[in-house]
């Protein structure tokens, strides 16, 4: 027997019970139960994102490294230095 924990979803099923044959209303109603399923973790989920939508740090700014490369006293292996101001 599938539980559903929605009241609009329970109203569902029991119209689908109602309605149709048996074995078609089972199969309805498990494809309705994953739809309530993720339609739960959709609405939590942006419940979630506004609630931490004010106190969610903005996204830091930040500059692309710098490359350079000299030569060195060896032919072929040059001095490679990568740098960026990631500490600020």
């Amino acid at each position: 027997m599938i539980k559903f924990r929605l009241n609009e979803f329970k109203a569902v099923a029991k119209w689908l019970d109602g309605k149709l044959p048996g074995p078609l209303a089972f199969i309805l109603k498990g494809w309705l139960w994953a739809l309530e399923e993720r339609y739960i973790d959709a609405k939590v989920q942006s419940a979630l994102d506004k609630a931490i939508a004010p106190h969610k740090p903005s996204e830091p700014t930040l500059t692309a490294p710098t490359f350079t490369s000299e030569p060195s006293e060896v032919e072929g292996l040059d001095i490679i230095k990568l740098s960026s101001n990631y500490d600020e």
